[in-house]
């Protein structure tokens, strides 16, 4: 691919790693996390059943919905808990999975790269070799075969997501892992959308900010209609409160295409005149209400509602005991209020586009390092290292979330294992001294 113009072309990136190897390498970053979650979890934590919790076994046998006769399927849940030690099995498909398409990828951005510097006119080369790259990656992470019902589980669930659906009666933190992981893989789902139309528009013909508004309101569509159908059939008010959470995401998306629809469709008067600048000014400051009411919603959800720890647990309930954690745990305390801090940071972390040097700054010979930094992030377009910094941050503060929410799971099936434990003992006591 042609190196896009403007500012960015002096930073090299997109010449050294074009945008569809951007994609691949996300998504690389996002299995090798999950792969590394799965390797912490069973190193780090003698009683966590990362298995158990997603219902999901290699043995047959767990299946009370199965004979002897058929294979598991992803479709159904297990009835009986899988044994801990088949974790090891789940890390080593991961693992192979991962290095299939590491090695994969890498062969073909060499030959990606040998063709773009010896074969200037073969761009039609260029692009079958990034499709077979695609197609190679979605047959080993998407692609439903009968190898382990691992890679069912994957087909089945991303199938059922992919269609709004939710299995929350025996398959929730399963499917709730990969639909909030899909939401934060929002701009890398946008990312190949441009790709798709640099290969079938053309790289002269600039991206439509529809078409881009549409691509990112998926994942969270996805988790809004998964909230109201939990709703509808719970009507548990939790349901609707994290509906209304996902839809403050909307807010700055709307405003974006508004300030790139005002640009393309501005005239030179209203540019000469001032005026452009004046709404383009109202626009940017209605995107940074929204974006400041979406993160703190987001964050006091994911401490309250995803980990379940009791920072704001005064500030809903004044009469509380101030508390940051939680009675119950799996890990030093210093793992939470680092996961608590990398969280809170990186939900703010748009608050540097402030901090984006402008054109009267860059005459200025005292720029501080806050203002360079804050434009190597912000301040160029998709093609730019600092937006590729940007997406790998977010998908890092998934996988911490993703860390203390499966730790909060367990720790809450074992509790309630223990409350139907005590509760059963108090009954047999209770049937004993009747008798």
């Amino acid at each position: 691919m042609d190196e896009p113009p403007g500012e960015t072309k002096a930073l090299m990136f997109s010449s050294f790693l074009p945008l569809p190897f951007r994609i691949l390498l996300l998504v690389q970053l996002g299995v090798t996390l999950w792969f590394m979650l799965n390797l912490l979890l069973y190193n780090l934590s003698s009683s966590i059943n990362i298995l158990q919790l997603l219902n999901l076994s290699y043995t047959k046998h767990n299946y009370a919905q199965l004979d002897n006769h058929v294979l598991s399927s992803g479709e159904f849940a297990t009835t009986i808990p899988a044994d801990r030690k088949e974790n090891l099995r789940l890390i080593k498909g991961i693992w192979a999975t991962l290095r299939s398409i590491s090695i994969f990828n890498f062969v073909c951005w060499l030959i990606f790269k040998g063709l773009q510097y010896y074969g200037k006119d073969l761009k039609m080369i260029y692009y079958s070799i990034l499709l077979v790259s695609f197609t190679h990656l979605f047959y080993k992470l998407f692609y439903k075969t009968a190898a382990t019902p691992g890679q069912i589980r994957v087909f089945t669930t991303m199938k059922r997501i992919l269609c709004g659906s939710i299995n929350s009666r025996s398959m929730r933190a399963n499917d709730i892992l990969i639909s909030d992981s899909l939401v934060s893989f929002g701009k890398v789902l946008n990312d190949f959308a441009l790709f798709v139309w640099c290969y079938c528009i053309g790289e002269a013909s600039a991206y439509d900010f529809r078409l881009e508004f549409v691509v990112l309101c998926i994942p969270i569509f996805i988790r809004i209609k998964q909230c109201w159908y939990e709703y509808s059939i719970t009507q548990k008010p939790q349901h609707l409160l994290n509906l209304v959470k996902y839809s403050t995401g909307f807010g700055p998306l709307v405003v974006n295409s508004l300030i790139k629809n005002r640009l393309l469709s501005s005239s030179a008067e209203e540019r000469d005149s001032g005026d452009l600048i004046q709404h383009l000014t109202n626009l940017n400051h209605w995107w940074y209400f929204l974006s400041a009411l979406n993160s703190i919603y987001s964050f006091i959800w994911d401490i309250k509602m995803d980990w379940h720890l009791q920072l704001f647990n005064k500030v809903i309930n004044p009469r509380e005991k101030f508390s940051v954690l939680r009675p119950y745990k799996a890990y030093p305390n210093i793992v939470y209020i680092l996961a608590i801090s990398i969280d809170f940071l990186l939900r703010f972390i748009w608050v540097l586009k402030l901090f984006i040097i402008n054109e009267e700054l860059r005459s200025d010979t005292k720029i501080s390092y806050l203002h360079i930094f804050s434009t190597f992030l912000f301040g160029y377009d998709v093609y730019s290292f600092g937006y590729h910094i940007i997406e790998i941050l977010e998908i890092f503060r998934r996988w911490v979330w993703c860390f203390i929410k499966l730790e909060s799971d367990w720790v809450q099936l074992k509790y309630e294992d223990r409350a139907v434990f005590a509760l059963n003992e108090l009954v047999k006591d209770e049937n004993n001294k009747s008798t």
